[in-house]
């Protein structure tokens, strides 16, 4: 759904798990599997569920032809069996049923809801989410959250069981996992036996993010590395151009890591792995045998426009997906703004906290980021919230007492504080919060390809823009790249880099190097005026002194 991300349910169950385990909170935490949760469902209780939510009979008519008007039959070994119908379940894959299915899975929330306002089940973390925290679902992904009460937990178990009836959806509780805080690891034997489950152990997988309460390991990075490994060894490098292999490593090699970058800072050490598979693949394509890197790796993390490949620098990357948190944090309301604000920020603006001990692994790589996320945004001052330092450093500067907000400085009592020699136009404050605003796009959105241009951004002159942009191969532009910044292996600097033997055997005796090589030598003008003459460009040769100056200057 537009505006929502999956990583969401993430953030509440991983401040959840982190703020139990930190203050020793007493509490449950029920992983549910679905048994083929799409198979199961029954049509007369989706029916019953769209007209409790308010659809149109005519529209509930039109979803009754969809999914009960098809018809299937068993293929064993290309023999089909007799068609026959169906008579629950939804189809996988079909754009509706997902939204169908989200519906029907709804109604176990609204059941929870309404035994928590009635006082048969209770949540947890109710000072950080109001009312507590007692379910989170995406899909058939569900996570169940109760206090250490194992009469109300027996209640939990009886709307489960009431909601498998219902809808026809069943829960493997054999596949399912129960995690204990505080002192509900004394009763956690009853709790296993109630339940049927087995005991989770950390990190658990949610949504297909690893979620500890303590710092994630080089090693919970593993699934990553695999996946690009894998991915290596399917493909045939040697076989692909250079060009073929640098539209790989963006289009997939630099994508495989993304989900657990949107989420986390990124290791150095995996940070430095991921780069060597990139690197090797580049250069080496899948061969054993180690070839020489032409230039470093920085520089071909340059965009195009700046001098480099336009390869994905991971490091960048990770802060750009990680801003993105904290531009939703500060200009969004909903459950997991309110669950980060409660636990970190309380009164204060989020310019005025910073990192301490004991702060989860989530809110830890947000504060990494977060100076280089604020520098290219702007407040909207209305209540006056923001800390003067952040806002106005030319007026902290100058101020005697200059840990304060804006609002504080513009009381009567700290007005005098500041050193000013003449009378100054105060700002009216208002009731609304300061409104935060990013600087990099018009609209004031946060644009996460405008934070990584910001980001990457290099100031020195590139003198290779108009080669990116020529109607020519890939392969043939990088090539020109190599010989643009003179890394090509001639034997000049294959010298430079320990290799012996003689640079002077070129075509016409005298010493290989680039410019001689590919406009001085009277080969290469040969080769370069029988092209010329072929393709009936004359002004190639004709330029050929002034690219021999170019070529030189680099």
């Amino acid at each position: 759904m537009r505006g929502r991300n999956i990583l969401e349910g993430v953030v509440i169950l991983h401040e959840t798990i982190h703020e139990m385990h930190r203050k020793r909170l007493n509490g449950v935490i029920l992983k549910i599997d679905f048994e083929k949760a799409y198979d199961k469902v029954k049509w007369p209780f989706l029916f019953q569920t769209l007209r409790m939510k308010g659809f149109s009979p005519k529209w509930i008519s039109w979803v009754k032809s969809f999914i009960m008007g098809g018809s299937v039959a068993v293929n064993v070994n290309d023999d089909v069996k007799k068609f026959f119908q169906t008579k629950k379940g939804l189809q996988q894959g079909d754009p509706l049923c997902p939204l169908l299915f989200n519906i029907v899975a709804d109604m176990l929330a609204i059941l929870i809801n309404g035994a928590k306002e009635h006082g048969q089940v209770s949540g947890v973390v109710p000072h950080l989410i109001d009312g507590g925290l007692s379910i989170l679902q995406y899909a058939d992904d569900t996570i169940i959250f109760m206090e250490n009460d194992l009469e109300k937990a027996r209640n939990m178990k009886l709307l489960l069981c009431a909601f498998e009836q219902v809808s026809g959806l069943k829960i493997n509780f054999h596949k399912s996992e129960i995690l204990c805080f505080g002192n509900a690891r004394d009763s956690l034997e009853s709790y296993l036996e109630l339940f049927g489950c087995k005991q989770g152990d950390f990190p658990i997988k949610y949504l297909g993010m690893p979620i500890h309460f303590k710092k994630l390991r080089n090693s919970d990075w593993n699934i990553v590395e695999e996946r690009v490994e894998k991915r290596l060894a399917s493909w045939k490098g040697k076989h692909l151009s250079i060009g073929g292999r640098l539209t790989l490593i963006n289009s997939v090699l630099s994508s495989l890591s993304m989900y657990m970058m949107s989420f986390f800072a990124i290791p150095k050490g995996v940070l430095k792995k991921l780069n060597y598979f990139r690197s090797r693949f580049f250069w080496q394509g899948d061969e054993s045998k180690r070839k020489y890197r032409l230039a470093r790796w920085n520089i071909l993390c340059q965009p195009n426009d700046q001098g480099g490949f336009g390869i994905h620098d991971l490091n960048i990357k990770n802060t750009a997906l990680l801003s993105k948190w904290l531009f939703k944090l500060l200009t969004l309301d909903g459950t997991w703004q309110q669950l980060l604000r409660n636990k970190y920020l309380g009164s204060k603006p989020l310019v005025q906290v910073d990192w301490k001990t004991g702060d989860s692994h989530f809110w830890s790589s947000l504060m990494k980021v977060k100076q280089d996320f604020l520098r290219f945004g702007t407040f909207k001052i209305k209540n006056g919230s923001q800390g003067l330092k952040d806002r106005y450093p030319g007026l902290y500067s100058i101020a005697r007492k200059n840990f304060i907000t804006i609002a504080e400085a513009l009381t009567d009592t700290y007005r005098s504080s500041f050193f000013l020699e003449k009378n100054i136009n105060w700002a009216e404050l208002s009731q609304e919060d300061d409104t935060f605003h990013w600087s990099l796009t018009q609209s004031g959105q946060f644009s996460m390809k405008s934070h990584y241009q910001a980001l990457i951004k290099n100031e020195v002159p590139n003198l290779n823009k108009r080669l990116w942009k020529l109607k020519a191969p890939l392969k043939i532009k990088v090539f020109l790249w190599y010989l643009r910044i003179g890394v090509i292996l001639t034997k000049d600097n294959l010298a430079n880099r320990n290799w012996h033997g003689d640079i002077s055997r070129c075509f016409c005796h005298k010493p290989e190097i680039i410019k001689h090589l590919f406009l001085e030598c009277r080969f290469a003008r040969m080769v370069i005026y029988a092209t010329s003459h072929w393709l009936r460009t004359w002004a190639v040769l004709q330029k050929a002194d002034q690219q021999a100056t170019v070529v030189e200057a680099t």
